[in-house]
C-alpha cells in the first residue's frame, strides 16, 4: 500500500497505472507459452471483445492476452430527484480489443506482427434510476472482427441487464450487484457461438483516510461477483480432450477518488486496480486490469 500511496501522492497516476500494468505482465510471463500455429489450441479470438485487458488461461497449456480500449463518451447523467422526477442516463461505448500471442513486456505492445487479432464493438448504455438507491443498465453491443493472419472474421455481440442496489450509504458504500448476460458471435467459417449469464455480487467503496491520489482522497473499492454460465464454455485443449467451464469467480480491488474520475492522458476511469478471475473447477483463470464497476462495465 505504502508503493502505491507514494505513486498517487506525487501526483503521478499514469506511472502508478504502469506499475499495476507491469504486475500483470510478471505473473503472465510466468505462463509458458503456446504454440501460437496450433489453432485447435487457441481460445476463439472473438471472446476477446467480451472481457477486458488481461491474461486469460485455461487449463494448464492455452493462455490468451486481450489489450483492450474502451472509450465511452456519456451523452446525459442519470439522476433521481427529490421530488421523484427522473432522468435517464445515456451512454455510448467505442471498445476495441486487440488479442496478442505474447505479453513478456511492454515492448510487445510496439510489435504489430505480435498482433493476432482486432475486434470493434460499439454498443449503447441505458441508466434508469428506478429508486433513489436502485439503478438499472440494459446494454447491447454489436460489431466485427478479424483474425489478422488467417483473415477469418465474425460478428460479435452482447447485451443484457445490470442492476445496481445501495444497501448503505454515508462514509462507506454497500451495493447488491446483478445481472443478466447474453453473448455470442457468429464467424463466416464454422459454427456460431453463444452463451448466456447471471451474475451477482457485492460492490464496496471506503475513504482512505490520510492517503491521496493526485490531489484528491483516495478512495478503496473492491466487489466480489459469481457468474453462472446458462451455457458451457467449451474449450478444445486437446485433439481429443475438451474442457468446460460453468462458472466464475471474481474479485477486484482497486483505488479511486470517490464520485470523481481518475484521469489517465486523455481518457478518464472511475478507478484504477485489478481483478482476479477463476472458475470453480479451476479449469480457468485470469487476471485483467480493473477500471470501472462491474455495473457500468
Amino acid at each position: 500500500m505504502e508503493f502505491q500511496h507514494r505513486f498517487w501522492r506525487d501526483g503521478r497516476p499514469v506511472a502508478a497505472l504502469l506499475a499495476l500494468m507491469c504486475l500483470l505482465f510478471a505473473v503472465s510471463a510466468e505462463v509458458p507459452a503456446e504454440d501460437a500455429d496450433d489453432p485447435a489450441r487457441q481460445v476463439h479470438w472473438a471472446m476477446g471483445a467480451f472481457f477486458g485487458t488481461g491474461w486469460y488461461r485455461v487449463d494448464d497449456n492455452r493462455s490468451v492476452y486481450i489489450f483492450r480500449v474502451p472509450p465511452r463518451q456519456t451523452l446525459r447523467e442519470s439522476a433521481f430527484s427529490a421530488d421523484g422526477q427522473r432522468t435517464l442516463g445515456l451512454e455510448i461505448q467505442y471498445p476495441l480489443s486487440f488479442g496478442l500471442e505474447r505479453l513478456d513486456d511492454l515492448s510487445d505492445f510496439a510489435d504489430f506482427d505480435n498482433y493476432s487479432t482486432v475486434s470493434f464493438t460499439p454498443g449503447v448504455q441505458v441508466e434508469i434510476p428506478v429508486t433513489q438507491k436502485w439503478y438499472l443498465r440494459p446494454y447491447v453491443n454489436l460489431g466485427w472482427g478479424t483474425e489478422v493472419k488467417s483473415g477469418d472474421s465474425a460478428w460479435i455481440y452482447y447485451g443484457g441487464l445490470k442492476s445496481r442496489y445501495r444497501l448503505a450509504g454515508g462514509e462507506s458504500s454497500w451495493s447488491l450487484l446483478n445481472a443478466l448476460n447474453y453473448a455470442g458471435y457468429n464467424p463466416d467459417y464454422g459454427k456460431r457461438g453463444r452463451y448466456g449469464s447471471f451474475m451477482t455480487g457485492f460492490e464496496f467503496d471506503h475513504p482512505l483516510k490520510g492517503m491521496k491520489l493526485g490531489n484528491d482522497e483516495a478512495w478503496l473499492n473492491w466487489h466480489v461477483t459469481y457468474n453462472y454460465l446458462f451455457d458451457k464454455l467449451n474449450f478444445h485443449v486437446e485433439d481429443d480432450v475438451v474442457e468446460s467451464v460453468r462458472d466464475q469467480w471474481e474479485l477486484g480491488l482497486a483505488l479511486g477518488k470517490g464520485n470523481k474520475k481518475v484521469k489517465l492522458w486523455f481518457l478518464s476511469f472511475e478507478h484504477v486496480g485489478l481483478s482476479f478471475k477463476w472458475s470453480s473447477n479451476g479449469v480457468y483463470k485470469a487476471i485483467s486490469l480493473n477500471m470501472s464497476s462491474p455495473f457500468t462495465y
